[in-house]
């Protein structure tokens, strides 16, 4: 790129458009023009000139000289350059001035809105098993104290290794982990490896006939259940996380009560 082109293409990003840039510039080059000889020198198309030399004019940086003819001279790049840079920084301020507005209004509403919570915000629900998998690893790796589980068909199988972790981590620190497994339990050879391993890492585990669904409560703030559609087919179910402490408090009673019923493993 020759310094032509550099010149024209820094004035543009200055503000002027190409055509007054190349008019702007054939001006530098000669004391004075015609309106036609300098859009023969510029380029620039004859029926735009008086436009383009209009624009130029308007913004200080060309005058027009008394005659017969018009003519018309560059000013100096100097003060030309900073009349545009002036004009960059009057739009700054304004932008800066309607940017302050704006922060000023909209902080309050912000603010406000960090206090607002939807009704249902403490709800999640997980609309498959891959996603009930995922949040119930989740959750039981930040479980801190207590982790307390009924286990209903289906079965959650599959890999244990978070599960195993977390009841050593718990029951390692102090914590406790308990889980009541429908009499069906022992009849999955799956199943049954499965609660074996878990009771080596230190689970305590027990039996019942029958549990209403299958549930888990973390720390008693969190209740994960999965809830049988009681129209549709038996095996078609809702699973919901809730972050409730005494919704937790009421199952945790429930759990107690079916714990007490059921027999060891």
């Amino acid at each position: 790129m020759g310094d032509l082109d550099r010149w024209r293409r820094e004035l543009t990003e200055l503000g002027l458009t190409g055509y007054e840039a190349r008019v702007y510039l054939a001006l530098v080059n000669r004391s004075r023009y015609t309106a036609a000889q300098v859009a023969r020198e510029s380029g620039v198309p004859r029926q735009r000139i008086y436009d383009v030399l209009s624009g130029l004019t308007e913004r200080g940086l060309v005058r027009a000289l008394p005659g017969q003819v018009a003519r018309y001279t560059a000013v100096d790049p100097a003060s030309a350059i900073e009349r545009l840079l002036a004009a960059h920084r009057a739009q700054f301020s304004q932008l800066e001035q309607a940017t302050a507005r704006l922060v000023e209004a909209l902080v309050p509403a912000w603010s406000h809105g960090r206090d607002e919570t939807d009704p249902l915000d403490y709800v999640e629900v997980l609309r498959d098993r891959e996603m009930l998998s995922e949040r119930l690893e989740d959750i039981q790796a930040e479980a801190k104290k207590e982790i307390l589980a009924m286990a209903k068909l289906p079965y959650l199988t599959g890999d244990s290794t978070s599960g195993l972790a977390t009841i050593r981590r718990l029951t390692q620190a102090g914590g406790t982990v308990r889980c009541i497994y429908e009499g069906d339990a022992l009849v999955h050879s799956e199943m049954l490896a499965d609660i074996r391993r878990y009771a080596a890492a230190g689970e305590h585990a027990r039996i019942a006939a029958s549990v209403p669904m299958r549930m888990w409560i973390v720390d008693g703030t969190r209740v994960v259940m999965s809830l049988r559609d009681p129209v549709a087919d038996s095996s078609s179910t809702t699973n919901v996380l809730i972050e409730h402490p005494a919704l937790a408090q009421c199952l945790t009673y429930a759990f107690e009560a079916i714990w007490e019923g059921a027999s060891p493993v």
